[in-house]
């Protein structure tokens, strides 16, 4: 365990740590843990953090079945890119002092912690082993997907223009403020011959003619000065949602929250977590879906402003296949095989909406 007392790996956790985190957490009555074991879980689904389920013994009254740990990788590059975009400390600071607030649903944060100079984290979650899950690999369902697409509308629209900005939720930037469009500059250069090593077969001319000019444009791509915002998701695709009866979404994996336009996260959405054909057929209807759920809380996105902001997004949001596949530590084929479906599926996404006409 690091010295300011943050366990970050499973292996510094402790059953004195366990015990002390979930009563104070009021998980935990008069009981303690014994013991507990560890279970490596979400090996190529998430890429910026290391999950465990925890199985904790109980002397006494009992806690809960099991939880879930979450503590940051150890590859040296994903941990260079966590700290520039501050991915751990905007994840625990989501779970502090947003996640109440957000009418679409988060695992219930039992303890956390994070120290900024040396951006060790820790976070002990509620357990969604019960919530039905979809895999990113296959595409998501279209009736799953306006059910998500209606669930960041609610959330969206709970923070559009808050005035927590100013208050509780100052620490939350906008996608354009530094160090974001610097680190994704940097970080598409450093991963782009990596990221073709890997993936180069599937990048025709106009797209690599885009990356090549991706890092010279990035600021003005990531900036909509003059757009009403809210508290964006940042990595809103199919892995990091689970669904529960009613339906209910529960979103996990927060670190890349932002303040920016509500496309972001919808035509982050569409265009790597539908398969092409489920997305080339519902587009319209989705995007209508996710308009709708903002008028009924009073908001309106004018259709020409969500179209054009989808259409950007699609665009910016090559640069995630690109950074996860040049910059960051692919575990195991299905990492790789996620990172190239990504990438296939927001090529064809840029190609449809004709988005690289909006590159600066």
């Amino acid at each position: 365990m690091a010295g300011h007392g943050i366990p970050t790996t499973v292996d510094d956790v402790t059953a004195d740590w366990l015990t002390v985190s979930l009563r104070d957490a009021g998980a935990l009555g008069d009981g303690t843990v014994a013991s507990f074991s560890s279970e490596l879980i979400g090996q190529g689904v998430g890429l910026m953090g290391i999950l465990h389920r925890l199985r904790p013994n109980y002397d006494g009254e009992p806690g809960p079945e099991t939880v879930v740990l979450k503590t940051p990788v150890e590859h040296e590059m994903t941990r260079f890119v966590a700290r520039t975009f501050q991915f751990y400390g905007k994840e625990v600071e989501f779970y502090r002092t947003a996640a109440a607030r957000s009418p679409l649903a988060t695992p219930r944060c039992l303890a956390s912690a994070h120290d900024p100079e040396t951006d060790d984290f820790v976070l002990l979650l509620e357990d969604l082993g019960d919530a039905e899950v979809h895999s990113q690999l296959d595409g998501c369902p279209v009736e799953v997907a306006e059910t998500a697409v209606r669930a960041i509308a609610g959330h969206h629209a709970e923070f559009w223009e808050s005035p927590l900005f100013t208050d509780e939720l100052s620490w939350v930037p906008f996608g354009w403020d530094p160090p974001m469009p610097q680190g994704v500059q940097q970080g598409v250069s450093t991963a782009w011959e990596p990221f073709l090593a890997l993936f180069g077969d599937r990048v025709d001319g106009r797209i690599r003619a885009i990356g090549e000019r991706f890092p010279l444009v990035v600021e003005e791509m990531m900036t909509f000065p003059e757009r009403q915002t809210t508290l964006a998701h940042g990595d809103f695709r199919l892995d990091n949602l689970f669904f529960r009866p009613g339906p209910e979404v529960v979103a996990i994996d927060w670190q890349i929250c932002v303040r920016t336009v509500g496309a972001y996260d919808l035509g982050y959405f569409l265009s790597q977590s539908l398969t092409t054909e489920d997305r080339r057929a519902h587009e319209e209807r989705l995007l209508e879906a996710y308009r709708d759920t903002l008028a009924d809380s009073g908001i309106d996105y004018p259709v020409n402003q969500l179209l054009e902001d989808y259409r950007r997004t699609a665009l910016f949001c090559l640069c995630y296949p690109i950074q996860a596949g040049g910059s960051v530590e692919l575990v195991n084929d299905r990492a790789v095989e996620l990172v190239g479906q990504m990438l296939d599926r927001v090529v064809a996404a840029i190609h449809d909406l004709d988005a690289g006409e909006l590159l600066p």
